[in-house]
């Protein structure tokens, strides 16, 4: 298929070049977006100057002496501002037909401007505050502020894109979102492994993996729990910990705290902790897209998971992994996975359905079809 004849402007503070960025997330946007259309000019990165910075924590450290919280200094109007004037500067150089702001209400509220914008998010900021404890202890002042600006991002642009119905359906209710539009995203991965080396051997041990840098909002010590539960009546497992270092120490569990996928040696590494893992559990308290969920899928895995937040868009119940209710517990998360041990043919069967999965919607070249089609019904 040829490349749309669009120029798109793909407007980020962060840079997205980097595959760290958004865990690289921008990344993969931004090279499936240039698989799509003729021209993709990147105006990014950009930082704030540093008087600026200043007096954005000097106003933290009010909101800290006069309300005891924390002064939310991302989503704010004098950065929101500051940024505005720096896209509309480099806007003028260039002819484009549609700018693509992924994350990025801080840019798109205060900018104005003819062409048509394209909001993306994985949730918006009244969603999250409080559900992402990083979001919480956040003054009422800054809090009144941030829904603000994304409130204006969203009346300031023509589509709103969302990766989960969850999200999309919040910003319908609440900040009044007139077209919101959901399009899965895809794995942060460079190549998917061939679908007939998927199908692993599950006669021997079954790897079970836990991958998150955040152990405590990724359920890190339900997992540890329902491992010591599984290890009473299995012998046949292992697990796998990377992206952090847990608590505890177990004899059934090897930990990697960190891979860098800007490294080729970690990312080599990562794809094969993937190929060999047979199970990803990650029984999240809290998560909008987990990406890492779509990469499991990739390599023919399943994952037993939370229904929380934006997973029921990614998880498909007995077809790429399962959810359990936000309440449950290690034991209810050890029979789920101990059926599976129990029924290798289940565990196979999944492995395809889960690939399949990966292949028919969760991968960026899919999200890069549909982006397109959005973009030419603006244009």
């Amino acid at each position: 298929m040829e490349k749309e004849n669009i120029t798109v402007a793909y407007v980020s503070s962060n840079n997205p070049r980097d595959r760290k960025a958004w865990s690289g997330t921008h990344y993969r946007m931004l090279t499936a977006l240039e698989n799509e259309f003729s021209n993709v000019e990147v105006i990014a990165p950009f930082k704030l100057h540093f008087l600026l910075s200043f007096f954005l924590k000097l106003r933290n450290l009010q909101h800290k002496m006069l309300y005891k919280k924390k002064y939310n200094r991302a989503h704010c109007n004098l950065r929101s501002k500051y940024y505005a004037k720096i896209i509309t500067k480099k806007l003028k150089r260039k002819d484009i037909d549609i700018i693509f702001a992924p994350v990025g209400c801080i840019e798109i509220a205060h900018l104005k401007t003819d062409i048509p914008i394209c909001h993306l998010g994985d949730t918006s900021f009244n969603q999250i505050k409080g559900y992402y404890g990083s979001f919480s202890g956040i003054s009422q002042k800054s809090i009144d502020e941030a829904n603000s600006i994304e409130q204006k991002s969203i009346d300031n642009s023509a589509v709103q894109v969302f990766s989960s119905s969850w999200a999309a359906d919040y910003a319908k209710s609440y900040y009044n979102a007139k077209n919101p539009v959901v399009i899965k995203f895809g794995a942060n991965i460079d190549t998917a492994p061939p679908k007939n080396e998927i199908i692993k051997n599950y006669e021997d041990k079954i790897n079970i993996l836990f991958l998150g840098v955040d152990w405590v909002r990724k359920g890190g010590d339900i997992v540890l729990e329902t491992i010591e539960l599984l290890s009473k009546k299995h012998d046949n497992f292992h697990l796998t910990v990377c992206g952090c270092t847990p608590p505890k120490k177990h004899p059934k569990m090897t930990v990697i705290p960190f891979l860098n996928k800007n490294k080729e040696e970690d990312r080599i590494a990562f794809n094969k902790l993937l190929s060999t893992s047979h199970i990803l559990f990650v029984p999240t308290r809290a998560d909008c897209t987990p990406i890492v969920f779509c990469e499991a899928n990739a390599f023919g895995m399943p994952i037993i998971t939370t229904n929380t937040g934006g997973v029921p868009s990614i998880i498909e119940e007995d077809i790429n992994g399962y959810t359990l209710p936000i309440e449950a517990k290690p034991k209810d998360y050890a029979q789920k996975i101990e059926s599976l041990f129990e029924d290798t043919d289940q565990l196979k069967k999944l492995a395809i359905s889960s690939r399949d999965k990966y292949d028919t919607e969760l991968n960026w070249d899919i999200w890069g079809n549909k982006m397109r089609e959005v973009f030419k019904s603006l244009v």
